[in-house]
């Protein structure tokens, strides 16, 4: 089969596509290089560079998941970690069940991520999101994809409005996980959001604890052993999660800067927080620093020199709370208050 020096595009690669005698295109303009699948309708990108005399490939993704424009701006950042001996493929996932394969298989590596956490993931990708959108290929991804596979048969099947959106909230960040670690050149998701496709509004649970209970949830918060204390006058004071309270090193406390900046891999969203400390919150980590100085710990939360459990965490508000209230009833709380405060 033949190779063609021309000026590549995405009109030029479909209509040489019809042509089963062209094998590659070379660009005359960049040193990169498009090859032909068997089927046709896909191809491969390459940029081209030589060493010592000789012709090398490296792949830089696929076409048209990576189209034409994208690939050329990819080109010189590629040269540099070619030089450096860094370079990544800008695509590794052809279509939406591989990107989804990898995304779940490695939260299921990550070992600060609760087991409920994992267990959810694992459901919603393999009966929900694989079945459903699976075989899309990335390059076809948009929100008419998106409504008329994932949100439309879903709310056919009468699924509640919170579940279809814990589903969402995994199907989203897995985009944005392969982008920002390289796995994938642009994030077709995105421009995709929940409030555009399911308009019915989520009732939420009714808080057990109200503002009217904060004075005597306090005190006997406060009656508690410094560890346990710590741990839920955070999650009150700040609205953390249990996982993510369970979860923050003293890495991620910068008393100093008088801020807490919780990383993106901790939170459910995958959005990095960051927490300004007050004053009382302030004096609360000054005493438990100093109360835990001496052993040195990583996690703000350890027993017997190890992080906090995700038992341990669940059964430390049970015991605090008789069973009456939930680690998720202090960050409702919490967001009263702040309501209150305005």
């Amino acid at each position: 089969m033949r190779s063609l020096a021309v000026a590549i595009t995405d009109t030029a690669i479909k209509n040489h596509a019809a042509d089963v005698e062209v094998g590659e295109l070379r660009d005359h303009r960049h040193p990169l290089l498009l090859r032909f699948q068997k089927s046709r309708n896909k191809a491969t990108w390459y940029v081209v560079r030589y060493e010592q005399g000789k012709k090398k490939r490296y792949r830089l993704g696929y076409w048209p998941t990576l189209k034409t424009r994208d690939a050329q701006e990819l080109v010189v950042d590629a040269i540099k970690k070619l030089v450096k001996g860094e370079f990544v493929a800008a695509d590794k996932f052809d279509n939406v069940c591989q990107l989804l394969t990898w995304y779940r298989d490695r939260c299921m590596a990550e070992s600060f991520k609760a087991n409920n956490r994992k267990k959810a993931i694992i459901s919603h990708i393999d009966h929900h999101l694989i079945p459903k959108l699976g075989d899309i290929r990335l390059c076809e991804i948009n929100k008419q994809c998106i409504d008329e596979r994932f949100f439309l048969p879903l709310q056919a099947n009468g699924l509640k409005v919170s579940t279809i959106k814990h589903m969402f909230y995994t199907l989203k960040p897995a985009f944005k996980r392969a982008l920002n670690l390289g796995y994938i050149s642009s994030n077709p998701m995105s421009d995709v959001v929940f409030g555009q496709h399911v308009t019915k509004r989520i009732k939420p649970k009714e808080c057990a604890l109200l503002i009217t209970d904060k004075a005597l949830l306090v005190e006997g918060i406060l009656s508690q052993p410094i560890l346990n204390r710590t741990f839920m006058m955070i999650m009150l004071m700040f609205g953390t999660r249990i996982g993510e309270t369970r979860n923050l090193k003293w890495a991620h406390v910068h008393l100093d800067e008088c801020r807490i900046v919780i990383p993106a891999e901790l939170t459910k969203t995958e959005d990095s927080h960051v927490l300004p400390i007050t004053g009382a919150a302030m004096s609360l980590l000054q005493e438990y620093r100093d109360a835990t100085a001496n052993r040195k710990p990583v996690y703000l939360f350890e027993y017997d020199n190890k992080q906090m459990t995700e038992a341990q965490a669940q059964y430390l508000v049970r015991s605090a709370s008789a069973g009456k209230w939930s680690a998720h009833d202090l960050r409702k709380l919490a967001r009263s208050a702040w309501a209150e405060l305005g």
